[in-house]
């Protein structure tokens, strides 16, 4: 398939601007006006096609808009935002969620991006994120998509929670809203058992859940004298996030995080308190 370098003949048309007009605009104003000017450019008749470029991809069918996308990527070609557009615009169509089904990491995320969290596309989402075939980066973006239909997917995302990729299931199923039982126990055990390392991210977790009923196990977590600084502080915002308070004074002063932060404040504590007061 020939393609057509869009972007490429847009930037030659915005070099040309940029060296005629250098120094009247900031850098700011120039990135509005280039916004603008590429809007103008999708709907400039261009005689090579005989049309608009907005027209040349509002002609295709789905399949052919797919079909495309794949042809930008694989001749390494810069994929025109006028074709993205035309392809969110038609919205998650069986073509475009056939994409899912592929395993080259560039195309599934134009994928990811296009699709968003369509409803459709949900299943497929949670069955990739437990599937060996995608690397953590394809792995982050479809927790994010998920993680805004968490109550949706939760019966699919739960047997996750047993596997390599807990990880992720555990950030999603924070994001839950409706309140379940077997969630609710799943973050506390993922907060009772976790390394200690792991200690602030699941509390934050069960912050981000919102249910009181964690507030003992914070409560008694809090009370160690062998936590570090960060653990205390993420200990402590869960614990308020939850309707409760720590109000006992610790000292951290030979903790190096809180030194560090110390340091950066000049003086200061993390509260804004003078040092020694």
């Amino acid at each position: 398939m020939k393609l057509i370098d869009f972007d490429e003949k847009f930037n030659t048309k915005v070099a040309e601007m940029l060296e005629k007009h250098a120094g009247e605009r900031t850098e700011e104003e120039w990135e509005d006006a280039i916004a603008k000017a590429y809007e103008k450019f999708g709907d400039t008749y261009m005689s090579s096609i005989g049309m608009t470029p907005r027209q040349y991809f509002e002609k295709m069918t789905e399949t052919e808009l797919v079909e495309t996308l794949k042809e930008y990527i694989l001749q390494d070609v810069s994929v025109p935002d006028i074709l993205c557009g035309e392809l969110e615009k038609r919205g998650a169509t069986d073509a475009l969620l056939a994409l899912l089904e592929e395993t080259d990491e560039e195309l599934v995320h134009y994928a990811l991006n296009l699709i968003g969290t369509a409803p459709r596309a949900l299943p497929r989402y949670a069955e990739m994120l437990g599937q060996e075939e995608y690397d953590e980066h394809i792995k982050d973006a479809l927790a994010d998509l998920l993680k805004e239909s968490a109550d949706e997917v939760k019966e699919r995302v739960l047997p996750l929670v047993r596997t390599e990729n807990k990880p992720y299931a555990l950030e999603i199923l924070s994001r839950c809203r409706q309140k379940d039982d077997r969630v609710f126990e799943t973050l506390l055990s993922a907060f009772r058992t976790g390394e200690e390392e792991e200690v602030p991210l699941y509390a934050g977790y069960l912050a981000a859940y919102g249910d009181d009923r964690a507030l003992p196990a914070l409560q008694e977590h809090i009370e160690r004298e062998d936590i570090d600084f960060v653990t205390f502080q993420e200990l402590k915002f869960a614990i308020e996030a939850l309707g409760g308070e720590y109000t006992a004074q610790r000292d951290f002063s030979e903790d190096e995080t809180y030194k560090k932060i110390m340091e950066a404040g000049a003086g200061t504590d993390i509260f804004g308190a003078k040092k020694g007061n």
